[in-house]
């Protein structure tokens, strides 16, 4: 195949958006109407039939990433890429998102189990009416699958599972202060994972009114991952005398979108917002009464415990006795043989064994054998996760005790939800499940043979901070620490740092009021108020060269702010880069350098806490003394220009001129398929701790691994112009118009509009297609 034929392949997978489609399964008929955007409207007859529909419609455009999505979250990946993928499957086995899975579904209740019956026959049924099958499938040369009526849920619970792993921290940190503290001390592990310092945030926990938002003062916090950013103002803070609610949620750079916009309409309901492509129901967005948007708590859900493993390896000690380790036959098909790959996981009480672990983010490698004790993995997404009946709660809630009630059952990944509703009330929530732990705050792997390290039980829900109608009439979360040091209850020790907080509170600070196009303007903001921390003792140091004397007045003349078009933007990040791996290599060996920071997950730390203790201290074992700091200072200061000189040659140099963000598929790296799936790349500025998040791996210089996946600006007093964009657009095929229609917006921090009223989506209708029983 050629690209010709290729693209002939993905016009004829384009699924139809007007006229009459009949389909087996479906009871009444259901009435589609798209918008300029691709966005479906649907209005259906009974709630069963509206997940029926969305199922067909997600499968519609998005039938690929739903089958990858499936055998990923099932460690079947190898029946498509063969041994290229089996260190993955291999992983995911071991891990037990499958086995999870079909315990957290064996468990829903009714209502989750007739919406996720109702929204999987919806996608298999697209199966036989599609007019062709995606273009990837033709590259692969394999058949579409989903999964079955019998396996459905199962599969549905493990991807679910899949997205609470993405957005849990904790096991791969305690690995981390583990082999630094093995190889170069504990001093070291301070120096590298600092303690979290107090600091005041806009939540009082456990009580329904907040402490004061001082989030312009105090200590900093130490990063640990990825996140999101939301926000929402009380009506006297807003235009319109109403509140006003933004959120954009922080994921990995991917194609095609993470997100699946639709509005959803039926008895009893009428939604809009996006959706993950495998779910029924509309996971943030806002209803006729109340608008919400989330960001990830941080929180620690996971402990590994060392086990002491009795001599034949068959039996962990706990307490005094010896417990036969549970030990699980995992079958994985791999292309090309004709033989499955078999592994065996032993589990002990607290969960499975780990051999491996994963580095980088939009391209996540698998280090097999890199952990060589016997540490078993305890996390909350073993026993707890989201039901669909939640999302259903969720989304027809219609005033503050309604919606907490639906989150008092979100319970893993946990989520900072912001609220606000129509007649006027803004609120906080935070959800999840924490463990209880006496004695121990969980930054170290455990002693699994004492009782002590034990779990006991889950912080209540009622005593998770919250507020409402908070005095200062507005509420920011960007993965800050949600507490105060009155709090009595340890949800976790690596909140992301108040950077990003800070700078929301600082801009909603600077005007009285506040309107959509303002909320829009914040989201791409790319003033870092980490560099104040870090710059000062860079500049520190006594130039040797004309070189040296020119890039320090650059940095002393800046203004912190990481625009995509800053020469000063694009120095300090390359040299910071460079001192990290003069400072860090020399200590930790290539493959723990990669794992603590070229390549670690979710986290640019070092940056953002470490570094600045270290230029304030220069001691052992980093280096001996202000003379050996400020040398090692200055040949890092010479590798960034000489690096600078290379990238850019005669040209100006700019920030967002080796920071870019591309959009291109994993089949992209096939000669004749670059173009088709590659939807383009983008200049962008910023870092992970500016408000426009674009968080770079230091290992895969300087692309941009993660960003805002959606954005979307609520407003209660006029639903039909509330605003969002996705990154990319709805469809994933990459010869429809709503492939990458929205990425020009996005990039631009534009949004478009969201109708909602029959009487706007009407008027915004290009398409209408009929959806009627077969």
């Amino acid at each position: 195949m050629d690209a010709r034929a290729l693209t002939q392949a993905a016009h004829r997978a384009l699924p139809p958006l007007e006229g009459e489609v009949r389909v087996p399964g479906l009871r009444r008929p259901v009435e589609v109407l798209r918008d300029g955007w691709g966005v479906p409207h649907v209005y259906a007859e009974d709630q069963d039939d509206l997940w029926f529909a969305q199922g067909f419609l997600a499968a519609s455009e998005r039938l690929f990433q739903l089958d990858v999505g499936a055998r990923l979250a099932t460690g079947r990946l190898s029946e498509l890429f063969g041994d290229l993928t089996l260190p993955l499957d291999r992983f995911i086995r071991t891990v037990g998102w499958a086995r999870i899975g079909r315990r957290l579904a064996g468990g829903w209740d009714e209502r989750s189990r007739r919406m996720a019956a109702a929204f999987s026959a919806g996608q298999r049924a697209w199966l036989p009416a599609m007019p062709a099958p995606p273009p990837e499938y033709a590259v692969l040369d394999v058949d579409p699958s989903l999964p079955s009526p019998g396996e459905a849920d199962a599969v549905a619970a493990a991807m679910s599972v899949f997205v609470a792993w993405s957005l849990s921290r904790g096991w791969d940190t305690d690995l981390l202060r583990a082999e630094v503290g093995e190889r170069l001390g504990l001093d070291a592990v301070r120096a590298l994972f600092p303690g979290v310092d107090p600091e005041p945030y806009p939540v009082t926990a456990g009580g329904e009114h907040p402490g004061r938002l001082e989030l312009l003062d105090g200590a900093w916090l130490p990063p640990s991952g990825q996140g999101s950013n939301a926000w929402v103002v009380a009506g006297a803070r807003s235009a319109t005398g109403m509140p006003l609610l933004a959120n954009d949620p922080h994921l990995a750079t991917q194609l095609p979108a993470a997100w699946y916009e639709v509005h959803l309409v039926a008895p009893g309901i009428d939604v809009a917002g996006v959706s993950f492509p495998f779910s029924p129901g509309v996971i943030i967005g806002h209803n006729q009464r109340i608008a919400w948007g989330f960001t990830n708590v941080e929180g620690d859900t996971q402990d590994l415990y060392a086990e002491r493993l009795s001599p034949d390896g068959t039996k962990a000690r706990h307490g005094d006795t010896w417990e036969p380790l549970t030990v699980h036959r995992e079958e994985i098909p791999v292309r090309g043989r004709a033989e499955p790959e078999v592994l065996e996981v032993a589990q002990t009480r607290h969960g499975p064994l780990l051999d491996s672990y994963t580095i980088g983010i939009a391209s996540p490698q698998v280090v097999e054998g890199g952990i060589t004790h016997p540490y078993a993995l305890r996390w909350t997404g073993q026993d707890h996760g989201v039901q669909p009946s939640v999302i259903l709660d969720l989304d027809t809630a219609s005033d503050w005790a309604s919606f907490r009630a639906a989150l008092s059952r979100w319970d893993c990944p946990g989520q900072n939800a912001v609220y606000a509703d129509v007649d006027g009330h803004i609120g906080y929530q935070l959800t999840g499940r924490y463990p209880v732990r006496h004695g121990w705050d969980g930054t170290m792997p455990a002693p699994g043979w004492d009782p002590a390290y034990e779990w006991d039980g889950w912080i209540p829900f009622e005593d998770l901070p919250r507020a409402f109608d908070p005095p200062q009439g507005f509420l920011v979360t960007a993965n800050n620490r949600p507490h105060d040091d009155a709090y009595p209850h340890l949800i976790g020790k690596e909140f992301l740092p108040p950077f990003r907080a800070r700078r929301i509170a600082q801009l909603l600070a600077e005007r009285p009021t506040h309107d959509r196009d303002g909320f829009a303007g914040i989201q791409m903001d790319t003033v870092s108020l980490s560099v104040p921390q870090v710059l000062p003792g860079l500049l520190s140091v006594q130039p040797e060269s004309e070189d040296h004397k020119t890039a320090l007045a650059m940095l002393e003349a800046w203004d912190g702010d990481l625009a995509g078009d800053s020469a000063a933007a694009a120095l300090y990040q390359v040299w910071c880069a460079r001192l990290a791996r003069e400072v860090l290599l020399p200590h930790l060996g290539e493959e723990l350098f990669t794992h603590a920071y070229a390549r670690r997950q979710w986290s640019n730390g070092f940056l953002h806490r470490a570094l600045p203790g270290l230029l304030a201290f220069p001691v052992a074992p980093w280096w001996e003394g202000a003379p050996a700091r400020d040398a090692a200072v200055l040949r890092a200061l010479d590798a960034a220009l000489d690096e600078l000189a290379q990238r850019f040659g005669d040209r100006p140099w700019r920030w967002g001129g080796i920071h870019r963000a591309t959009f291109a598929s994993q089949l992209a790296v096939v000669p004749y398929c670059a173009e088709l799936f590659t939807a383009g790349s983008v200049d962008m500025g910023g870092d992970d701790q500016t408000v426009l998040q674009a968080l770079f791996e230091p290992g895969v210089p300087y692309s941009v691994a993660v960003l805002p996946s959606w954005r979307q600006v609520l407003d209660p007093s006029d639903w039909d112009a509330s605003r969002s964009v996705l990154t990319l657009g709805q469809s994933g095929n990459p010869v429809s118009p709503h492939f990458k229609d929205q990425l020009p917006l996005w990039s631009e921090g534009r949004l478009h509009p969201l109708p909602f009223t029959r009487t706007a989506v009407d008027a915004a209708t290009l398409h209408r297609l009929d959806i009627r029983p077969g």
